[in-house]
Order: C-alpha cells, then structure tokens, then sequence
C-alpha cells in the first residue's frame, strides 16, 4: 500500500511515461512495417450477428441517440419472469453476452443494447457527449421504454464499464431496478480508494492517461489487425473475435469507445460528482481474480457501497469471466434472479441444445472454480493492452 501522495506521483510518472512508450511504440511499428498495419482487413459482418439463437434486433429512439439492442425471450418467456438488462463494458458490444443471452433468453427476457458509441447505436463525435450523467440519462430514458413496451422487474447485469454505468445509475434511480448484477465492474469511488493505494492498480490502469490523448491510441489498438485483441481476449473463439474486429474496424467505432476516457478531459472530476450513498438494491458480484485490468480488493470496497451483496470469487479467470466461464457466470445470474423472485417455479434447465457452439463446452481445468471469500496469494500480475514484451516502470 502506498499513501495518497505518493500514489499520484506515481501516477503521473506511469501516465506520462507510457503515453511517450505508445507513440514511439506506434511510430517504430510503422516505420518498420509501413502504413499498411493501421488498415484493418475488409470484413464481412459475421452471421452470428443476425442469427436468431442470440435474439431480435430492435432500436429506441431516445432523447440525443438511437440505441440499438438486442432481445430474447421477451415475448416467449412467462410476463413473471424479470428482464435480464445487460450493459457491456470498454471495447465490447452487444454480442460480449452471446452465451448468456442464449442460455439465459430460455428462462428470462434478455435484453443486450449496444451503449452510446458502440455497435449499431449513435456515435456523438464530441468527447463531452460520453460524460457519465448522459450515459445514465441514456439508461433512465432506456428503461422507461422497455417498461412501457414489457413491463417486467429488471435486474441490471453490468461488466466492466457497463458495472461501474450501473453502479452510478442505481445510485441515482434506483427505484427502477430489483436487483445488480456486476460483473468485474467497480463502483466508482471503490475504484479510487484501490487506484489511490495500490502500486499495482496504478500499473493495471496504465493505459487510462494514453488514451485520453487523439489518434494515437486508436493507431495502437487497431495496428496489424486489432492484434491487441488477439493477446487479450482470453476465451474468445476464432467466431467471436472476428465479430468484434468487425464492429471496431467500422469508421469512428475506436475513436467512440476511447471518448469515455476523453470526457475526463472535459471534467476530471465528473465521477466524484454524483451524490454516492449505499445502494439498497440486492447485488451479487462475479469476479475473476485473474483479471487483467482491476485488482482484486475492488471486489470488497465495492460492497461499502451496498446494503446487501455478496461476492463470487472465480479463481483462474480472467476479465472476460463471461466468456471463459459461461456456463458457470449464467448458473450463478440465473441463481440470483431466481432467488429474488422467490414464487417463480424453475424449471429444470439443460444446456445440452447449446453444445452444439464450439463455447459451450465445460472447462477442463480448474479455471471457473470458484468460492465465497477470497484468500490472499501472490502471484505474477498481467497487465491488459499491453504486447508481451511491454513493461510498466517500477517504483518499489
């Protein structure tokens, strides 16, 4: 642990020192391979984007945006069963939840949009437009819709980003939910008390100064055909890959994504703004303790913010636990859901239609065991948009 003041010291140095490696990074890349690595290979949209095991498409027209999304179950699944509302994270879309919206959209009305500036929904253009008080606008006015058309209870299932986008929108309607489930996704403020005492929070968070800055980091991420994406997409098949080099590899899709990091230029402070408090809405949070980006303790500062909630620790897994372990991730969703709705009868339930997808198979390893409190252990960290060979400053 290392004290306020000496965490942003170390802060800025990382920040500013990695934001120098990325450009001369991709200037030495393309010196030596020519412009050619920054142009993505031409790509047809991948079938499983409109195959109907992984719902409907459908679009809201909101307020500022049209927000795509996706459905299954709703019209299928009995009016007493909640809607499943899941929210991807940074460089996902829709399609990160194409193994539980299979699975899960059997029991329950599954709903999966594309947020503000990914996929198929609107893009703004301007850094100011991807502030965290209009991404929960975007929800709010989201929700409201679906209620008009479904009118069920919405548990809100939220991975990375889209954990900490729930996270600040329970905070301020949370009224509109019966339930939280998070998927390696920090609350805010849990995040700062981590990022501002851990040496190796700072290290795991090292891209957020780079990518705040134009140009270069779409350059980074996009360099030699998303190979970044290659080495970070632990689970992913060959399938799902192509499915996401599809979408990001479409004119201005990076450069949406990379905005949610940009907004903090135009307020640093606009997550300490919100008028946190405990939520009182019933949380289960799913964390793999291998993740790539977030330390682990975020997991139990995130539950200072809830009234009740209990942490799933996944030992092996990694940030994309969705992905490695999903049949293990949609029995533990499903568990939940069911619970708070203790006068719905389950039925039994089988994955043997789905084994039929080269993901449906179950982990030979030790991967997705889990259990309830974590033990301390050391081990070798692993640092997310990072090459192999890239390394992040010392300071202790």
């Amino acid at each position: 642990m290392v004290s306020p003041w000496v965490a942003k010291i170390i802060i800025a140095a990382i920040g500013s020192s990695m934001w120098i490696w990325m450009q001369t990074y991709v200037k030495v890349q393309v010196a030596l391979h020519g412009q050619s690595i920054l142009i993505p290979k031409n790509r047809t949209e991948p079938p499983d984007l409109t195959n109907d095991t992984y719902g409907r498409h459908a679009y809201s027209n909101l307020t500022n945006i049209t927000m795509h999304y996706v459905t299954k179950g709703c019209e299928d699944v009995r009016a007493d069963r909640p809607m499943l509302l899941m929210l991807h994270g940074f460089l996902d879309f829709w399609f990160i939840w194409n193994r539980q919206i299979a699975t899960l959209g059997e029991q329950f009305c599954v709903v999966a949009p594309d947020l503000r500036g990914y996929g198929l929904t609107t893009k703004p253009k301007n850094p100011e437009d991807y502030l965290m008080t209009k991404l929960i606008d975007d929800l709010k006015e989201f929700i409201e819709e679906l209620n008009v058309i479904m009118k069920r209870d919405i548990v809100l299932v939220g991975h990375d980003w889209g954990g900490m986008i729930a996270f600040c929108f329970a905070t301020m309607h949370e009224k509109l939910i019966e339930g939280l489930v998070i998927i390696n996704g920090m609350h805010p403020m849990a995040f700062y008390k981590q990022f501002y005492q851990s040496e190796e929070q700072i290290k795991k968070s090292w891209f957020i100064e780079p990518f705040k800055h134009a140009d270069i980091p779409e350059k980074y991420i996009i360099m030699k055909d998303f190979e970044l994406f290659n080495k970070m997409h632990k689970g992913f098949t060959p399938e799902e890959e192509e499915a996401h080099k599809y979408i990001f590899s479409k004119n201005g899709s990076l450069t949406a994504a990379l905005n949610y990091y940009r907004a903090f230029l135009r307020d640093k402070d606009q997550l300490r703004k919100l008028p946190y408090r405990k939520i009182n809405v019933t949380t289960i949070i799913l964390w793999a303790e291998k993740d790539e980006f977030l330390t682990k303790p975020i997991a139990k500062y995130n539950q200072e913010w809830l009234k009740t909630s209990k942490i799933v620790y996944y030992t092996k897994a990694g940030h994309w636990v969705l992905r490695e372990c999903p049949d293990e991730v949609n029995e533990h969703i499903s568990n939940f859901a069911m619970d708070e709705w203790q006068d719905v009868v389950v039925e039994e339930r089988s994955l043997r239609s789905l084994r039929r997808h080269p993901w449906a198979q179950k982990s030979k390893d030790n991967t997705c065991s889990v259990f309830m409190e974590g033990v301390k252990k050391r081990r070798r960290h692993r640092y997310g948009f990072l090459p192999i060979f890239g390394f992040i400053p010392e300071f202790s």
